[in-house]
């Protein structure tokens, strides 16, 4: 297995051969995660103020829900899976573009957050904002691989696993009444602050 995911780094890691995508994938590295909270901010007084919608603004406590369980799990499982980053286990990179602490590797952190939030856009009705936001979270992803940081399979795993959870917290977890109260509350308690 670990033979699939060298091949696949080192697949993506030569695009950093070329000077383009050498000066533009450490941006798109990081870049993109800084959208998300700058997005559910936004929506959250957008619905508060100008649309004057709660329902909605209770299904953007959801995509938050799940973006933070998923760092919360994604943290948890570095504490038992220590995989090295590619920067640090192996020395024949093509070239790495990020500096990085090095820490775990597995699973990704911006993989675990980025597919929990697109998976709770798709999951609650915001198809439209989905499809604007998907593009940019998916280069995030493979210059996560082109600058050296990440390997393909912590991707994958960061994919694969919470955009399960996404739909567990989107549908599974609306269904328990603790949740729609507190919900509730939060949503009473904020509407006391004027803008």
């Amino acid at each position: 297995m670990q033979e699939v995911n060298i091949s696949l780094f080192q697949f993506f890691n030569a695009f950093s051969s070329f000077p383009f995508i050498a000066k533009i994938s450490p941006f798109l590295a990081d870049f993109p995660i800084f959208f998300l909270p700058i997005f559910l901010v936004w929506a959250w007084i957008y619905l508060t103020y100008c649309v004057q919608k709660p329902e909605q603004r209770e299904s953007l406590m959801f995509i938050f829900y799940s973006c933070v369980i998923a760092i919360i799990i994604s943290l948890i499982i570095q504490q038992f899976v220590d995989i090295d980053r590619p920067e640090t286990a192996i020395v024949w990179a093509w070239k790495l573009l990020l500096e990085h602490i090095p820490d775990a590797s597995f699973p990704s952190d911006h993989a675990s957050v980025a597919s929990a939030f697109l998976m709770g856009l798709w999951f609650t009705g915001y198809k439209k904002i989905f499809y604007w936001f998907m593009p940019w979270l998916i280069l995030m992803l493979l210059s996560r691989i082109i600058v050296g940081v990440h390997w393909p399979f912590d991707i994958i795993v960061g994919i694969c696993v919470w955009s399960l959870w996404a739909y567990i917290s989107c549908f599974w977890l609306t269904r328990i009444k603790f949740v729609k109260k507190l919900n509730s509350f939060i949503i009473h308690l904020l509407s006391y602050i004027k803008l």
